[in-house]
């Protein structure tokens, strides 16, 4: 049974997905201790439609310190990428994504590719991929 918050957050992910969202190619790797990932043959690549955003971000490193030594911290900056998708598009995927998983994004400049460091599903059906960029396209 569908309730009214239901049906506001399908409006409102429509929304979003109709002003902001982009095409992704997301191809299924297997990963295995030691050895270098490659395609999975279980699972087929698919199309999927999100956000992808990749935002500035610093952080903290504390080390241990003695006496007068490392008195401060060193602050690394970095870029946070992650790509969300609503929870139509989560439903209609093949097959789950798993962590290790490829994502491309051909529109843009130089078909960017990111390895799916992490999924973040919500209560919601929708899923948040945290991104790691690629070395090198596959």
């Amino acid at each position: 049974m569908t309730t009214p918050f239901d049906a506001l957050d399908r409006a409102a992910s429509y929304a979003v997905v109709t002003a902001y969202a982009e095409q992704a190619v997301l191809r299924p790797r297997t990963s295995e201790q030691y050895v270098e990932r490659g395609p999975d043959a279980d699972r087929n690549g698919a199309i999927v439609w999100g956000v992808f955003s990749a935002r500035p971000t610093s952080f903290d490193l504390h080390g241990q310190a003695r006496g007068s030594e490392l008195d401060g911290t060193t602050r690394v900056n970095a870029a946070r990428s992650e790509f969300w998708i609503a929870r139509e598009q989560a439903d209609a995927l093949p097959f789950r994504p798993a962590k290790g998983d490829l994502l491309s994004l051909p529109g843009r400049p130089g078909s960017p590719t990111y390895a799916i460091s992490a999924i973040q599903p919500s209560n919601m059906g929708d899923m948040g991929f945290l991104l790691v960029r690629e070395d090198r396209p596959e």
